[in-house]
C-alpha cells in the first residue's frame, strides 16, 4: 500500500495483482488517509464484484464483447448499441449501477422511444451481466434480474394479399436492377430473409432446393423451390461460383413504393411475413413452418398460428352453446321506451 504526497495532494499508487498486475494511480486526494481508503475500497469492490473499483458500465460492455460478444453474428452491432446505452445511462461506475438507476432511466427514455425499444435495451444489458456472471467476470447479482419488462400489446403482423403480391412482383420485374425480381421471388417461395436470399451462392442451389447457410441463428436449412424459379435464378444470376445476385435492396424499395402499399415500418421483411401468413392460411402446420423459417424457438413461429383455418376451431365445437343444441332464433324487435313506460 502506497500513498505519497505530490504537491498539496496525495496519490494512491498500487498494483492490482502484485507487481505483475495493472498499476493503479489515483491523484488528488486531500489527505493521506483518503488515498489509503481509496485503495482499501478498490480491493473491497473487486472482491465483491470481480471488477476494479473504477470500472464503468462501458468497461463491462467491452469486457463482455471481448469474452463473448465477439463470437456472436451481430456482436459488433450489439456492442455499438450497448455502448450507446451505457452513455445514455451516464456511464455510471459498474458497482453502483442498480435497478433503481435503470428504472429512472426507463422513465426518461419512454418520452423518446416506444416501450418495445426500452424492453430491447433492458434485455441487451441484462444479458451482458448474466454472461459475465457465467464467465466469472462479475461476482455480484445481475442488477436487472428482477426488473419486470414493460407490458406491451402484441403487434399485429402485416402481410400482403395475393393481389398485392402479384402487383409487387410486376413492379420488381420492371426494375432496372434485374436481380430484384428473382430475389423477391425467392423470399416469397421460401420465406427467406432478404439478406439470405440476396447473398445466396450458386453452389447453394441444387437438387430443387435452396440451402441456406450462415443464417441469423447460425442454423442451416434447406427449402424446396419450383424448377422454374431455379432455372430463372441461374439464367439471371451472375456467373461463377460466388453469389448469384448483386445488392438490390434499394431497387426493391423503389418497386415497393411504386405499389403505394401502406405498411409502416415494413419493407423487405414483409415478404417473409407474407410467406408465413399464407402458408398457415393455406393449411400448413406450425412445426413445419418453424423449420422452413429457421426459427430456433417455436414461440416466434406461434405468431402465425392464429391464421390457420383450424386454429381454436374446437372453441366452436365444444362451447356450451353448441353442446346444448340450443336453436338460435331471431331476437325480438327492440321495444321503444314509450311502450315500456306504458
Amino acid at each position: 500500500m502506497t500513498a505519497r504526497k505530490e504537491g498539496k495532494t496525495w496519490t494512491a499508487d498500487f498494483y492490482e495483482n502484485g507487481r505483475s498486475g495493472r498499476r493503479v494511480r489515483k491523484y488528488g486526494f486531500p489527505t493521506k488517509s483518503a488515498a489509503i481508503r481509496y485503495e482499501q475500497d478498490f480491493f473491497a469492490v473487486k472482491g465483491e464484484t470481480g471488477r476494479p473499483l473504477d470500472d464503468r458500465l462501458t468497461d463491462l460492455v467491452k469486457v463482455w464483447y471481448d469474452l463473448h460478444g465477439c463470437t456472436l453474428k451481430d456482436g459488433k452491432q450489439r456492442l455499438a448499441r450497448c455502448e450507446a446505452l451505457a452513455q445514455r445511462l451516464g456511464d455510471p461506475l459498474a458497482f453502483e449501477f442498480d435497478s433503481l438507476a435503470w428504472a429512472r432511466y426507463r422513465q426518461r427514455r419512454l418520452t423518446e422511444v416506444k416501450p418495445e425499444t426500452v424492453n430491447h435495451e433492458q434485455r441487451y444489458l441484462s444479458a451482458i451481466f448474466s454472461e459475465l456472471i457465467r464467465l466469472g467476470s462479475w461476482h455480484k447479482a445481475n442488477p436487472l434480474a428482477n426488473v419486470r419488462q414493460i407490458k406491451t400489446d402484441q403487434v399485429e403482423l402485416t402481410f400482403l394479399t395475393l393481389d398485392q403480391v402479384a402487383q409487387l412482383l410486376e413492379e420488381c420485374k420492371a426494375s432496372t436492377n434485374n436481380h430484384t425480381y428473382p430475389v423477391a421471388l425467392l423470399c416469397l417461395a421460401t420465406g427467406a430473409r432478404w439478406d439470405e436470399a440476396e447473398s445466396i451462392a450458386r453452389g447453394a442451389v441444387h437438387g430443387g432446393k435452396v440451402h441456406y447457410h450462415r443464417t441469423k441463428n447460425r442454423q442451416s436449412r434447406s427449402v424446396p423451390i419450383p424448377a422454374e424459379l431455379e432455372q430463372l435464378m441461374f439464367k439471371v444470376g451472375m456467373p461463377g461460383t460466388g453469389r448469384l445476385f448483386m445488392s438490390c435492396r434499394a431497387a426493391f424499395r423503389c418497386a415497393y413504393e411504386r405499389c403505394g402499399f401502406q405498411t409502416p415500418g415494413q419493407l423487405t421483411h414483409i415478404l417473409r411475413h407474407t410467406f408465413a401468413s399464407h402458408y398457415m392460411m393455406g393449411g400448413g402446420d406450425i412445426l413445419t413452418l418453424q423449420r422452413i423459417l429457421g426459427h430456433s424457438s417455436i414461440t416466434m413461429t406461434m405468431r402465425y398460428a392464429h391464421l390457420s383455418p383450424e386454429h381454436l376451431e374446437s372453441a366452436m365445437r365444444f362451447s356450451p352453446l353448441t353442446q346444448s343444441g340450443y336453436q338460435l332464433t331471431p331476437a325480438r324487435p327492440l321495444v321503444s321506451s314509450d311502450h315500456v313506460n306504458a
